[in-house]
């Protein structure tokens, strides 16, 4: 005689959490049931690679709010991204520098009346 398994505390399927909030959610659910986050490949675009890339070329360093947060990115390629957005934003402000002191240069030869 054979039975069906039953679901219970031993085999039940296990629940996921929310990467947002940490809520049970099950293995169909698209979205979080409590905070509305998506999950898998619902994600928000702005957790996606090529979205904190386009806010990265926008935002500054200000994307690494969004690069920590991702629950997409893993942790090594947080520290990339961490790395290079922090290069490019030396780099930047480097050269804003630059052609300040150039400018000032350039306006410290014209006579002043």
């Amino acid at each position: 005689m054979e039975t069906e398994p039953q679901n219970n505390a031993f085999n039940a399927p296990k629940p996921y959490a929310c990467w947002s909030c940490g809520a049970h959610i099950s293995a169909e659910d698209n979205y979080c049931r409590k905070c509305g986050k998506g999950q898998g490949p619902f994600v928000d675009w702005y957790y996606k690679h090529w979205g904190l890339v386009l806010l990265a070329l926008g935002c500054g360093p200000f994307v690494l709010y969004f690069v920590w947060r991702s629950p997409i990115v893993s942790r090594n390629a947080k520290w990339v991204y961490t790395a290079v957005i922090s290069l490019f934003t030396w780099y930047v402000v480097s050269a804003f520098y630059r052609f300040w002191m150039l400018f000032q240069t350039m306006l410290g030869g014209m006579p002043q009346y």
